[in-house]
């Protein structure tokens, strides 16, 4: 009886091993096809492959301008418009943070009193990105959360100041309404964060007429002005304990730190890469730069290229971007005429989207899967190899089966 029964059990044994091996290699084989082969491996982020920027010894009267490595930018006189500089001006590009200052402009008249508090929920503060650490069920100033928008690019106040607007979609409204407003036709908001979103653009040559017109609104520029702001404390709804606050500092680093420097905003995602608005005033004179996709060092470009505008005597003015009054004027459809493309701006039929900005969908699933394990050979051959192991245990298991159902 022993006998018979290891001998019957035996066939089982071999066959359940043989079904390990089949789904272990099957297993193997999964993982080899969703991970990217040696050849297929990522490229490097483009910001560690681009020459990085260094300074230019010289930035006086009649020297060559800075030169930024990456997409489009432009420096140029504020008021009335003139570009020195320019590349690419009215190339889309996501914005990064440099959204937050049209999230402050479309909102800022939204909220009559800035003393007002504002109840922080979950969903700030599960927001990817920069935060300055709002807590939940804790209330904060709408003068606060345009502090630490603006000041610490904290994208839990962009939230909270969004939602206190009326919610998310409203907010979004009202900024695409300003930049209409404002003869943005380049520009489209799809949050109040800057964090990258399908859809979501702007141009350097629109954000110099935001510029513009942020640089208008005496509330903003304070807020935008100051170096330091306290931050308050307050108690985890969670275990009671209470925090203390502490000190935010402006991110942006003009105020304070370039002479005549206004300030206004940085921003970077991986996607986006770097992005700014920087304005400094000497002598009355106010100098813009704007900046999008920019690979390295965006801040130091930023304020070489205000250096070297106020160092020159005579600037040549390559083209204009209305501003002000300007601006309003060519949003209105029956208003006629364009920037010119003397700076060298690129655009084409279909708007110039970034590839995060196009409508096209992800392949499926099934396609990744086939693709990778056709350009995998390692990967194709062990799943060849154990869909066939796999068959033939399934084909053992039930002759064996059969074989002792007639012993029976």
């Amino acid at each position: 009886m022993r006998f018979t029964r290891s001998t019957a059990s035996s066939p089982r044994v071999l066959s359940l091993s043989i079904l390990g091996i089949a789904a272990a290699l099957l297993m193997l084989a999964a993982q080899l096809v969703h991970s990217p082969a040696p050849a297929q491996a990522a490229p490097q982020p483009a910001e560690s492959t681009a020459p990085a920027y260094v300074s230019p010894d010289d930035l006086g009267d009649e020297t060559k301008p800075p030169k930024p490595t990456g997409t489009s930018w432009l420096v140029g006189d504020l008021d009335s418009g003139e570009l020195h500089v320019a590349k690419n001006v009215e190339k889309r590009h996501a914005p990064a943070s440099t959204i937050k200052l049209l999230t402050a402009l479309a909102l800022v008249d939204e909220f009559d009193d800035k003393k007002k508090k504002v109840t922080a929920e979950f969903e700030d503060m599960e927001i990817d990105g920069t935060k300055v650490g709002l807590m939940q069920t804790n209330k904060y100033s709408i003068d606060l959360l345009f502090h630490a928008m603006l000041m610490s690019s904290a994208n839990d106040a962009a939230n909270a100041l969004g939602r206190a607007a009326g919610g998310q979609d409203k907010a979004v409204k009202l900024m695409n309404e300003k930049a209409a407003e404002l003869g943005m036709s380049n520009t489209q908001a799809k949050n109040t964060s800057g964090l990258d979103a399908k859809g979501q653009y702007t141009t350097a040559e629109d954000l110099m007429k935001l510029a513009w017109a942020v640089c208008e609104d005496d509330y903003l520029m304070k807020v935008i002005g100051t170096e330091t702001f306290k931050f308050p404390g307050g108690k985890n709804p969670q275990t009671k304990e209470k925090f203390k606050g502490y000190e935010i500092q402006n991110h942006t680093k003009i105020v304070g730190q370039v002479d005549g420097g206004l300030g206004l905003k940085n921003g970077f995602t991986r996607s986006a890469k770097g992005s700014y608005v920087a304005v400094a005033e000497r002598d009355g004179h106010r100098v813009v730069t704007t900046m999008l996709g920019i690979d390295n060092n965006s801040r130091q470009v930023a304020v070489d290229l205000l250096e070297w505008d106020f160092a020159q005597k005579s600037p040549k003015s390559l083209q204009t971007v209305p501003v002000g009054v300007q601006a309003t004027a060519e949003a209105d459809p029956t208003a006629t005429g364009s920037s010119s493309d003397a700076g060298g701006a690129e655009s084409d039929s279909s708007g110039g989207t970034t590839p995060q900005e196009t409508d096209d969908s992800e392949p499926s699933m099934a396609a990744q899967t086939v693709g990778a394990a056709l350009d995998n050979p390692l990967a194709l051959g062990l799943l060849a190899g154990g869909v066939v192991l796999f068959i033939l245990t399934i084909v053992l298991w039930l002759r064996l089966r059969a074989r002792m159902q007639g012993r029976r």
